[in-house]
């Protein structure tokens, strides 16, 4: 596959991530790890990699649709069942579902997340009172 080379707005937009603090992320991550960064742009799937919440491969290109955790929240309320947003938080964090992570925000990609409902790879339990 040839890597696709984006610039910090592409990578903005995508992620629906503040510019200033994604700039601030991928200067530290090119400057860890170079093969982030090569002809003055970022290769998107290297920043896949080290943002990424689970060691699964994720297939990301600069037309792929992510969702905040509220978004998901939403989806999810709509396909499984209702859920706080603490808990998509939680599920988010220990990989339950993919995500990128960037500082203390997620995203998720959404072909990625469907996929998962459609496996029933996300636990669901319902808070029912007898």
């Amino acid at each position: 596959m040839t890597p696709v080379y984006c610039t910090i707005e592409q990578l903005s937009a995508l992620f629906k991530v503040d510019y200033s603090s994604l700039l601030g992320m991928l200067h530290q991550d090119a400057k860890n790890h170079p093969q982030v960064k090569k002809f003055n742009r970022y290769v998107l799937s290297e920043v896949v990699n080290l943002h990424k919440t689970t060691p699964e491969p994720m297939q990301i290109d600069l037309d792929t649709p992510f969702l905040t955790l509220y978004e998901v929240r939403d989806l999810l309320a709509e396909k499984i069942g209702p859920m706080v947003y603490s808990t998509v938080l939680r599920k988010a964090a220990k990989g339950e579902f993919p995500a990128l992570k960037f500082g203390d925000t997620y995203r998720v990609p959404l072909p990625i997340l469907i996929r998962c409902i459609q496996e029933q790879r996300i636990s669901y339990r319902s808070r029912g009172h007898k």
